[in-house]
């Protein structure tokens, strides 16, 4: 699933492509997309509208249109957009285009077909649930301070379990999860109270460090994350514990294990994270 830094480069990039344009058309294929309404009734709401702005928060994705509609976007597990300055066909997984003036358009592909899109009055939006999850980490009211009231509220949490969990702040995922908790140097089975002042700063500083980085090398590309323009990331190069289990530390020469927490496949060092 792509995380922060891959919607966050998504996001940049659908700015600059389709920001200003106008919906002239939008042709469904998968309509288990749309929860709640139909292929007719969407493009009824959203033809004619102008995509004012594209904002992210958390892993969800928010078109902003004209008329105070707003379009929430979650990719879930391999859904990507794919931005063709000229006209051209369906692929085998594509599931809607956005037709948009100016003759370009705006295909979505998901191959397993997990994806929702949800159409929101703009002053209702507060019941959406990127707005009833946790902070963004990227936002100005993710301080330190913040981060430890959060901690405080979970002290029998596993570290692990509680950066994934969404409800605590918005974001995170396996991959960025694993690899601040190495950077940390913190063991990822390790419960919330157990962690004094220090390791939490230390904690705090990998998370938007890491998260930073991965958005700067335009995110992860171990498997289904692709840009605008099909183009995979760079941070896959970085990653220093993260689906590396029976390889050396490259910190300490340790070998690499993996476990499961919080049901997922979990990548660490034995001898650097305590």
């Amino acid at each position: 699933m792509p995380e922060l830094p891959e919607v966050e480069c998504i996001v940049r990039d659908l700015r600059s492509c389709v920001q200003g344009k106008k919906i002239v058309g939008v042709e469904f294929f998968f309509e288990n997309m749309l929860p709640g309404i139909t292929p007719e009734e969407f493009a009824g709401q959203v033809c004619g509208r102008i995509i004012r702005s594209v904002k992210r928060r958390g892993k969800y994705i928010l078109f902003y249109l004209s008329g105070d509609k707003v379009l929430e976007i979650h990719l879930r597990m391999t859904g990507r957009f794919i931005f063709h300055p000229v006209p051209v066909k369906p692929e085998k997984y594509t599931g809607v285009i956005f037709y948009l003036s100016g003759n370009i358009s705006l295909h979505f592909q998901d191959i397993r077909k997990f994806a929702t899109f949800r159409l929101w009055e703009k002053q209702e939006l507060y019941r959406a649930t990127p707005f009833r999850l946790g902070p963004d980490p990227l936002e100005d009211n993710f301080t330190l301070e913040s981060f430890l009231a959060i901690m405080a509220k979970k002290p029998g949490s596993k570290i692990k379990a509680f950066l994934l969990d969404q409800r605590n702040f918005m974001g995170m995922g396996n991959i960025y999860t694993d690899e601040a908790l190495y950077r940390a140097g913190i063991d990822p089975a390790r419960e919330t109270g157990e962690l004094d002042l220090k390791e939490k700063k230390r904690l705090y500083k990998a998370v938007y460090s890491i998260l930073q980085e991965g958005i700067a090398l335009r995110g992860t590309s171990v498997s289904d994350y692709r840009d605008l323009r099909g183009l995979p990331g760079g941070f896959q190069n970085r990653l220093k514990v993260y689906r590396r289990a029976g390889e050396p530390c490259p910190r300490c020469g340790t070998t690499l294990q993996r476990t499961v927490i919080a049901g997922r496949g979990t990548y660490f060092c034995p001898q650097c994270q305590v």
